[in-house]
Parts: structure tokens; C-alpha cells; sequence
């Protein structure tokens, strides 16, 4: 069956081109919109496979618009574009797509753009598919297991922390009783929680917790999730005077609220709360929905439990995805939040076959976190072969990647298999992925996609059945720009990404990775080194421009070197040119929205209000009105300025 695809294209030449090229090859052209209007009123008619949109469109609405709508409907997308600021480029790929096709296109980058979107679409509906499948699996557990009420609320807790990010959640069990009725729980390490008794109504810190009377009364008249990421939640939280308060005690980003429903009525709630400013999307909402039932069946069943807590606990059949992963025996330390956000998913990408990309400076610890993968996939057991792609000689990449052919060049006296023969069945780690040449970018990309290789000075495709995971320090959207990377290929490796942060933005870790250090030290050594409080400030002050490893190699030396059990200073490395990090004594560092928001305030103040024609605001951010009205209304803003 042939897919559909819409165009949405205002210039009739260009849309007429790209509906011959993919008549040709098969595809379906459901239809040629010229501005969003007419492409959602096409969609409303049937619903199309892909699209592809053009970013600027005559009307009030532009594609980035359109995109929003398309991310909701789950449908795949592709943008058009010639060249565009990088604040519009930005807030494209804030939309996530499913490819870019810069104008003036050829037939075969067409073609093998549509190939991508549809393979990460399917990928990305197959890993939904499984993670509602699993998810469901442990809710069922939960509603049939024994235990007090605490001990099923923590087990659902632990459940929906790998499919959902949050650093604290309220349960409520029951809206129409006391707030006795209602858990909270903070998360504070990769499966551990800290439950704040509501009794004592006091937070960690000794702060007063707001009551939630009133929030819950209000909450019973909205029937479906939602979630506010960044200023949204802010705007939120000054209209809610419990939730402004939760705010400013625990200094949240984000929020999800999901109803339960029993007897068509609100009757019990959940409230995730993060530390990060785009911790939640659609995508988390459609998870939600499809357990919603048995989510409510589970917080049914809790009120149902008795309140014993010596209550005899049956164990889960299924094990939820925190179970799989132990950070600390894979040598992966850290409780700080952007830590436990990468923990999160390699629980939830390792048991599936999905391609991995892990981004992050040299020295974060990229590369326990790929063994982590292979160690807690399907293919534990099978070979996993890592490939330097920095390392190699250029002339010998091909070679070294899909193997050669005796006689295939001089030197070649065998037949040697490559790294992708090597890694048959298991995992292929390409690490440094943004080292690899140009002209090997086209051959990785076509084995990736065909899941064949042909060796260098041969002559049939050898089968192969890889998992890919590759890691990279350069930041590969720049690498594109500057025309080292290949766009294709970026879009078919940025299939599930992961984020390790550096480790001046966790330096809450710190102590615990400078402990880890120390008992291996002290092992190999034969010493038992702890360090002063002066010592550890020392550490927390650094900006570690060479990340843990450079903090591992610290530690060695000055084990090595101690002629006590205490090291009461260290012998801090000096700063090396245009390595330093400004350390703002005001933690707060404000949000590309945030930012957004004041330029344009301060842009709109300018013209008084103007925002098209000659000295508008637009005008002087160089935007189109469409566009400009746009981010107006998703940050909030209004004229007069309030």
C-alpha cells in the first residue's frame, strides 16, 4: 500500500516538483495545501502518512504552527525550508521533526528524507506500543498485589518513574476526603523516595506545605491531563496560590496533573512535579490516557488496602524498569536531576532495539553508559564492539567498518570482516561519531537503513543484524551547518537521544563520585583516604573542564601521594585558556523561554506596541508578524504589556 503524503507549499513550481518526483516512486499525493488552513481542513477529511511543510506560508500561520497541530495528531513531519534565523530554526526544531529538506532539493535527499521520518516513525509508535504494554503490565501487578496503602502507593511510584520524568508526585487517593488521603513523595536517588508524611504538612526543609483543599476542589471540574512546562507553569502558579507556593519551596519547572475517573466522576489525581523547564509533552499525556482506567483501578485498590503496615507484601511479577538498571555496579554515579533523567531512559531504551544517540563533553561517561545499554538489553549475551571513529586512519575506515576482500587493495593478503560482521547479533558502540569522514557518512547511513553491508573490493551485500548506539562530544546540528555531518544521517541515528550534562552543572554529585573514586583508589593501594571538608570545597569550587575523568585522575594522584588518611587540600590543575565557566553567584539561570519572552518585551516597547510594517517589532527582530504573533501567544505575551 502506497503511503499519503500532504504538501503544504504556498509556491505553486515547488510544490508541483516535489509532487511529480514522489508520484513517481510510488507515494500517494493526498493533497497540496497552501497555507495551514487548508492543510487541516484536508486532514480532518482522512488522515495522511507524512507531511511535508514549508516553514514560511502566506496567511496569519506559519508551518512551525501547523507542526504543533501535526505533533499532537502523531503525525510525521518534514520541513521545507531555504534559509531562516537561527531564532526560527530554533523554534522548528523545538517542534521535533522528522526531517528538514533544504531548498533547493534534490530527488535522492527527497526521497531518502521521507525513508527516515517514516522508519523514526514507526520506530517511535513500536517503543510507545511497548512502553504502554510493560507500564500496563506493572499497574495490573500493583492492583492485584498485597500491602499496606503506603507500600502499593511507593510501588507505583516506582513504577511510572522510568515513563514519566519527575522529581516529586503527589497521589491523591481521594479527592472528596482529607488531605490524609493524599501521598507525596520526593524522588532523591535513581529508585530511592523520601515520602513526606501529610500529617506533619512540613517539607524537608521545615517549610510550611500549602494546603490542598482548595486546589483539589478546583481540580475536579477538569476532566482530562494536561501539562505546563516553564512559563506557562509560572503564569499557572500566580493564579494558584497552593501551587505558587509548592513552587517556591521546591523551585519546579514543570507540571503534569492527570484525573482519575470512578463512576464518571474526578475522584482521585496525579501530580508529577520536575526540576527541568521542558520536562513534559504530548507524548506523556497520550502515555496517561492509555493507562488512565487502570491507573484509577490501581489507586482503587489502595483505598481498599488495609492500612497495616506490616500487612504481608506480595512480590510483582514484572519488574519495573528501575529494576533492570543498578547505576552504581555499572559504575554510573549521581542522584543529581538531569543524572537521574539519563538513568531514566537507558531503563526504558535498553530492553528494546532501538538506535541510541548519547551526546555529551569528553569525560562525562558516555561510554558506561552504552555498556549499560548492552548489558541490559537482549543482546547481553551477544558480541558488543566498539568502533573509535576518531581513532581510525581516513584511508582505513571502510575497511575497518564493512571489512574487505583479499586482493582488494594493496597490502590485503585475506579476507578480513569488518566491525559490523564482528558485532552480528549484539551491539555496534560508534563512538565519536562526529569524527567520521563525509564520504563514509553516505555507506554507514545506507547499512544502517538496509541493514546490509558490502565489503571494500566485493561484490554481494553481506545480511547483518546490529544494534547501533553512537556517542559524540561536538554538537552535531553545528557539525551540519558547517557541512561535516551528514542531515540524513543525524535523523536516522537521533532516534532515542540521551543528554549527559557536564559535570559543573551537577556538581551535587561530586561528593559521591569522589567517594566511588576513593574506595577503588584505596583498594588498589592499600590506603583508606577520606577527604577534609576544605578539600571537598575545593572540588565543589572547580569548573571540571574535563569532567569526571578529569576528577578521577585528581583523586588517583593525590592518593598516591598522601602520607595521611585525610587529604586536606588538593592540588587544583589551572584553568586552561577558554576553558573557564562563569559561575553566577545567583543559581538561576534563566530559560530560552524566559529569555525570548524579555526580547521581546523589550521589542514591543521600542515600537509601542507596533508588531508589522516598517519600524514593528517584527521588523526589528527580523520576524515574520506570523511568527512573531505566534511566540507571542505561546509565551504569554499581550500588548498592553501587563
Amino acid at each position: 500500500m502506497s503511503l499519503k503524503v500532504l504538501i503544504v507549499e504556498d509556491q505553486f513550481l515547488e510544490a508541483d516538483s516535489l509532487s511529480i518526483i514522489l508520484k513517481k516512486e510510488g507515494y500517494e499525493i493526498y493533497g497540496i495545501a497552501k497555507s495551514v488552513e487548508e492543510a487541516i481542513e484536508l486532514m480532518e477529511k482522512n488522515k495522511p502518512d507524512v507531511v511535508l511543510v514549508d516553514v514560511f506560508l502566506k496567511g496569519n500561520l506559519s508551518g512551525i504552527d501547523l507542526a504543533r497541530t501535526l505533533d499532537k495528531k502523531n503525525i510525521p513531519f518534514i520541513y521545507l525550508t531555504a534559509n531562516s534565523n537561527s531564532i526560527t530554526m530554533e523554534e522548528a526544531l523545538a517542534t521535533k521533526p522528522f526531517g528538514f529538506l533544504i531548498k533547493p532539493f534534490r530527488e535522492r535527499e527527497i526521497l531518502m528524507a521521507l525513508n527516515i521520518a517514516i522508519y523514526r516513525h514507526r520506530k517511535g509508535v513500536e517503543f510507545t506500543s511497548s512502553q504502554q504494554h510493560w507500564l500496563s503490565q506493572l499497574l495490573q501487578d500493583i492492583k492485584e498485589m498485597n500491602g499496606a496503602k503506603s507500600e502499593k502507593v511507593q510501588s507505583l511510584v516506582k513504577a511510572l518513574t522510568s515513563f514519566l520524568p519527575f522529581d516529586f508526585v503527589v497521589v491523591d487517593t481521594d479527592i472528596n476526603k482529607p488531605e490524609s488521603a493524599v501521598y507525596r513523595y520526593q524522588r532523591i536517588g535513581f529508585d530511592e523516595y523520601l515520602l513526606f508524611d501529610s500529617s506533619r504538612d512540613l517539607d524537608s526543609n521545615g517549610q510550611q506545605w500549602p494546603s490542598l483543599m482548595e486546589t483539589r476542589k478546583k481540580n475536579r471540574e477538569k476532566r482530562t491531563p494536561f501539562y505546563l512546562n516553564g512559563v506557562r507553569y509560572r503564569e499557572h502558579c500566580k493564579t494558584n496560590a497552593a501551587e505558587g507556593k509548592i513552587m517556591e519551596i521546591k523551585g519546579f519547572e514543570s507540571m503534569l496533573w492527570a484525573p482519575l475517573l470512578k463512576h464518571w466522576d474526578v475522584d482521585m489525581s496525579l501530580a508529577f512535579y520536575c526540576y527541568n523547564t521542558d520536562a513534559y509533552s504530548s507524548e506523556h499525556i497520550e502515555l496517561i490516557e492509555s493507562v488512565q482506567e487502570l491507573l484509577a483501578a490501581v489507586i482503587d485498590s489502595v483505598r481498599k488496602s488495609e492500612d497495616d503496615r506490616h500487612s504481608p507484601q506480595k512480590p510483582l511479577r514484572t519488574k519495573h524498569p528501575g529494576q533492570l538498571l543498578k547505576p552504581e555496579l555499572e559504575g554510573i554515579i549521581g542522584r543529581s536531576p538531569k543524572m537521574l533523567e539519563a538513568l531514566d531512559k537507558v531503563s526504558q531504551v535498553a530492553p528494546f532495539d532501538n538506535t541510541v544517540l548519547v551526546m555529551g563533553e569528553t569525560g562525562v561517561g558516555k561510554e558506561g553508559l552504552v555498556k549499560a545499554l548492552h548489558q541490559l538489553s537482549n543482546r547481553r549475551g551477544k558480541p558488543f564492539v566498539k568502533v573509535n571513529c576518531a581513532a581510525m586512519p581516513v584511508s582505513l575506515v571502510e575497511s575497518e567498518l564493512f571489512g574487505h576482500e583479499k586482493g582488494a587493495f594493496t597490502g590485503s593478503v585475506e579476507t578480513r570482516l569488518g566491525k559490523f560482521e564482528l558485532a552480528n547479533g549484539g551491539t555496534l558502540f560508534l563512538d565519536e561519531i562526529g569524527e567520521l569522514p563525509l564520504e563514509v557518512q553516505s555507506k554507514l547511513l545506507r547499512a544502517i537503513q538496509e541493514k546490509e553491508i558490502e565489503r571494500v573490493g566485493g561484490r554481494t551485500t553481506i545480511k547483518t543484524d546490529v544494534r547501533i548506539i553512537a556517542a559524540t562530544n561536538r554538537d552535531l546540528l553545528q557539525e551540519i551547518a558547517d557541512g561535516n555531518f551528514r542531515l540524513d544521517l543525524y535523523y536516522r541515528l537521533n532516534v532515542f537521544p540521551i543528554t549527559l550534562v557536564p559535570l559543573r552543572e551537577r556538581k551535587q554529585d561530586i561528593p559521591a563520585l569522589a567517594s566511588h573514586f576513593l574506595k577503588i583508589m584505596g583498594k588498589a593501594s592499600g590506603k583508606d583516604i577520606t577527604l577534609s571538608a576544605s578539600a571537598l570545597k575545593q572540588l565543589h569550587n572547580y569548573s571540571w573542564p574535563g569532567n569526571i575523568r578529569e576528577l578521577q585522575h585528581l583523586i588517583e594522584r593525590h592518593v598516591l601521594l598522601a602520607k595521611s588518611s585525610v587529604i586536606d587540600s588538593f592540588e587544583m590543575p589551572e584553568q586552561l585558556p577558554g576553558a573557564s565557566f562563569s559561575q553566577s553567584s545567583d543559581p538561576k539561570i534563566k530559560t530560552f523561554d524566559e529569555m525570548d519572552k524579555e526580547h521581546i518585551i523589550s521589542a514591543l516597547r521600542r515600537c509601542n506596541g507596533k508588531i508589522s510594517g516598517q519600524g514593528g517589532a517584527g521588523h526589528l527582530l527580523q520576524l515574520r508578524p506570523t511568527t512573531l504573533r505566534s511566540k507571542m501567544k505561546r509565551l504569554g505575551i499581550t500588548w498592553p504589556i501587563k
